[in-house]
């Protein structure tokens, strides 16, 4: 048989497979639109029932998120300061293994082993974007930001940005950091960073639940919260820090932050307990 024919046989065959797994595939796609769309139905029925607002066809989909661990060397946060204070930066020899101090030209920062942060700086070259100059700063010092915040004026000619770190693709809700810019110049920057977490792993099997799973669970803690609000305006999957029996030890759990119009609340994707969560 020629070249050709055989070469157009093939064709031939691959666009018949094609066309059956299309007629497999599209029932099974269909079905799940079903699905979902009859779960966001009662989803909002039950919150209508409490005479609550929600809308579950804005809902994200749910991310493949563990617990997870990572142990911060004590020199996690070197790289970060000569990024923020320079080359020249010098750690101070009242330096502990769990703070450590530094200092150069450029400014002064105390640093936590668990990513607590506090820098005075010499101001910085007047940036037109106050967002934008955070997101960089931040950038350079190998930590990628999530939901800056628009700036806030605190005084005349002062405002203040925050960014929430990211990790995994998700925002860190206990990993904020706040700068502070004087007539458009970085002069303080604070808050909580966790550096050196190339040793991240996951310390079990266990997933995090859906964002409708996690709203279930929020209506039926709203009394035992005292919640008396009437809509949930957005759902957040992220990572929230809890307690270990070591400081030197990290740990975040995945979950949601539910906002409402009456505040923001976090429910744990594990065990699905649930808490107001701090600003």
């Amino acid at each position: 048989m020629p070249a050709s024919k055989v070469k157009n046989l093939a064709i031939l065959i691959l666009a018949l497979v094609n066309g059956i797994l299309l007629l497999l595939v599209v029932p099974l796609v269909q079905e799940r639109h079903q699905q979902r769309a009859q779960a966001e139905a009662s989803l909002e029925a039950l919150f209508a029932r409490y005479g609550l607002q929600l809308d579950a066809g804005e809902l994200p989909e749910t991310r493949l998120l563990y617990t997870v661990e990572f142990s911060p060397g004590e020199d996690a946060a070197e790289g970060a300061m000569r990024a923020l204070l320079g080359e020249a930066v010098l750690r101070e020899d009242d330096s502990t293994r769990y703070v450590q101090i530094y200092q150069s030209e450029q400014g002064r920062c105390r640093v936590s082993r668990d990513g607590q942060l506090t820098a005075r700086l010499e101001e910085r070259a007047s940036a037109g974007d106050l967002q934008e100059a955070l997101t960089e700063e931040l950038a350079a010092m190998g930590l990628t930001a999530s939901e800056v915040s628009l700036p806030a004026r605190t005084s005349a000619g002062v405002y203040t940005v925050t960014a929430l770190q990211e990790l995994l693709g998700v925002p860190v809700f206990s990993a904020a950091l706040q700068g502070t810019f004087h007539n458009g110049g970085l002069t303080r920057l604070e808050g909580t960073a966790y550096f050196d977490t190339a040793g991240l792993a996951r310390t079990d099997d266990e997933a995090c639940c859906s964002a409708a799973d996690a709203l279930v669970a929020f209506l039926g803690s709203q009394d035992a919260l005292g919640w008396v609000g009437s809509s949930v305006t957005a759902v957040t999957q992220g990572y929230l820090r809890a307690e270990t029996a070591s400081a030197a030890v990290v740990r975040l759990v995945p979950g949601w932050r539910i906002t409402t119009d009456t505040g923001d609340f976090w429910v744990a994707g594990i065990d699905r307990q649930v808490s107001a969560l701090a600003a």
